[in-house]
């Protein structure tokens, strides 16, 4: 059964919906009746009803009112109107409050019943579509082990983006947090599997994996899985030190290769790559520990190899590319400083994963200096005063000593455009805002004024002004015209010889019952009251 809540003022009606229809019979349960929108607030915080039928006209609290707050605070509960208004205006103003649908007075009790109808089959699709999305997370992690090996398998293939790996430890729980990171890759010695028929390797794969993956997590030290007929580590580190992120690697991976040896009589070899300190490199990471695996040619299996120690690291060159570019880019015209400092950092990843020269380093910042530039250029921002390119820069970016000085001038140097951008749009909002309120002055009594309207005088798009204007006004355009056309009604007032259905013209309502509305909504009285008690007296 679905919970009903009938709102209406007049005893009479409330019983005629109330007793006119079987309820029971379309899958309904009036829990409670309410004779305003204030009673029925009460009895909704309490009661959650599913269905709120309620009337437009009641003392307190009408029902639009009670539809917007249903809206903003209930949003799942259905509201029917019962009005005595027939007009487009009405329907707008009733989708705009969240209202599901509306019937006019007299309310026929075959037409609220079919409305009804449909409103419980809406209700009842809902509840089956979240019933579905429950069996779809029940599938979804019976797969996550499918689904983890997948992306293990394409994080040890290519470079991915920082926050996509972030996004999936999260969902599938890996143990991959750290400072520094390195991949292992284990080959099987197949002269050694004699007692392993054909039928039992993938049985022999798998108590390898368990023997793997045990030590491991035993050592929360990452993540073990198959890829092709390699078995794969992703170790992580809580620092990132390459000599002590080795040794804790060889560390776990000979205690692996002795177990393995002892308890399953074969041996398997297993390379160690490079270290790094971000796991948007563990694929160069795997390449190298694939290239050390290779090396048990020469120098013999059943063992742990290091490629450290057979290929000398050759140096990097650092290349600022289109993608490096744009997120820096991106970061200062519409980040905050959290976001300037990481896309700062993220420029900087590769310097830890390779060895780079501080020449390199140096060049390095010339092109992103030279971006940056090109950026405080385009919002006609004083270049020489923000990031300060003269001779004396550049004597400055050849004599850092370390990494650290030239990333922290970095930092501040796309710290200071960035403030002079959100400076420059604080200038440009502030002229928005003054001749947004200045065409409102003039045209409030259009009666067509609307934010398409006034956002093509602005030249700028409708969502833009929308935005900018609650922020700056505090109130919304809507709420601020009417602010603005209620002020000039009260004025008009003050002149006896003008009928408030003129009053409603001149301020841009052509709909006097409308005019009425918000004025009374905005003033606590209805426009003759306003004049009697504060004109007329």
């Amino acid at each position: 059964m679905y919970k009903l809540l009938i709102v209406e003022d007049e005893a009479e009606v409330r019983n005629g919906i109330r007793n006119n229809i079987d309820w029971g019979i379309m899958g309904f349960e009036v829990i409670a009746e309410a004779g305003n929108g204030r009673e029925a607030l009460d009895i909704i915080e309490n009661s959650k009803p599913d269905v709120v039928i309620t009337d437009i006209t009641m003392p307190i609290m009408d029902g639009l009112e009670l539809s917007y707050i249903l809206k903003e605070e209930y949003p799942t509960i259905r509201t029917i109107i019962l009005t005595g208004y027939d007009d487009f205006k009405f329907a707008q103003r009733a989708i705009k409050y969240g209202v599901s649908d509306y019937l006019l007075k007299p309310v026929l009790p075959e037409d609220l019943s079919k409305l009804m109808l449909r409103i419980k089959n809406e209700i009842d699709s809902e509840i089956a579509e979240k019933e579905d999305i429950q069996k779809l997370r029940l599938y979804y992690q019976q797969s996550i082990p499918i689904i983890k090996d997948k992306f293990l398998t394409l994080l040890i293939s290519t470079e991915i983006e920082n926050d996509e790996i972030e996004n999936k430890k999260a969902s599938l729980k890996l143990d991959l947090d750290g400072e520094g990171f390195t991949a292992a890759a284990a080959s099987i010695n197949s002269e050694t599997t004699g007692n392993w028929g054909n039928d039992d390797y993938e049985l022999l794969k798998f108590a390898i994996l368990n023997i793997a993956q045990e030590k491991t997590k035993k050592r929360s030290m990452g993540e073990v899985f198959f890829h092709a007929n390699n078995l794969v580590f992703i170790l992580k580190f809580d620092k990132y030190d390459v000599k002590s992120n080795y040794h804790s690697a060889y560390t776990l991976l000979e205690e692996i290769r002795q177990s393995v040896e002892k308890y399953l009589k074969i041996t398997i070899t297993l390379g160690i790559g490079n270290i790094c300190n971000t796991l948007q490199k563990i694929n160069e990471s795997y390449k190298s520990a694939v290239t050390a695996l290779d090396y048990k040619l020469i120098i013999g299996d059943n063992r742990v190899i290091y490629i450290g120690d057979i290929e000398p690291q050759a140096t990097y060159n650092l290349i600022y590319d289109d993608i490096k570019e744009r997120n820096l880019i991106n970061s200062i015209k519409f980040g905050t400083k959290k976001d300037v400092l990481k896309a700062v950092e993220a420029l900087f990843h590769e310097i830890g994963v390779y060895t780079v020269s501080l020449k390199e380093c140096q060049l390095y910042l010339l092109e992103i200096l030279a971006s940056v530039a090109k950026l405080s250029r385009s919002f006609q921002l004083d270049t020489d005063d923000i990031i300060k390119i003269d001779h004396n820069l550049f004597i400055e970016i050849f004599s850092f000593n370390t990494i650290y000085d030239i990333k922290n001038r970095i930092k501040e140097i796309c710290l200071n455009v960035m403030e002079g951008i959100h400076s420059k749009r604080k200038t440009n909002t502030e002229k928005i805002m003054e001749q947004a309120k200045s065409y409102i002055d003039k045209n409030y009594g259009d009666y067509d004024l609307t934010i398409q309207k006034i956002s093509n005088y602005l030249h700028i798009s409708p969502s833009y002004f929308s935005m900018i204007f609650k922020k700056e006004a505090g109130e919304t355009f809507l709420n601020y015209l009417i602010g603005i056309r209620i002020k000039a009604a009260k004025e008009l007032m003050q002149n006896p010889d003008l009928k408030i259905f003129e009053i409603a013209e001149r301020v841009g309502y052509p709909d006097l019952n409308y005019f009425s509305y918000f004025f009374k909504k905005n003033t606590g009285l209805s426009p003759r009251e306003y004049r009697n008690k504060y004109v007329l007296k």
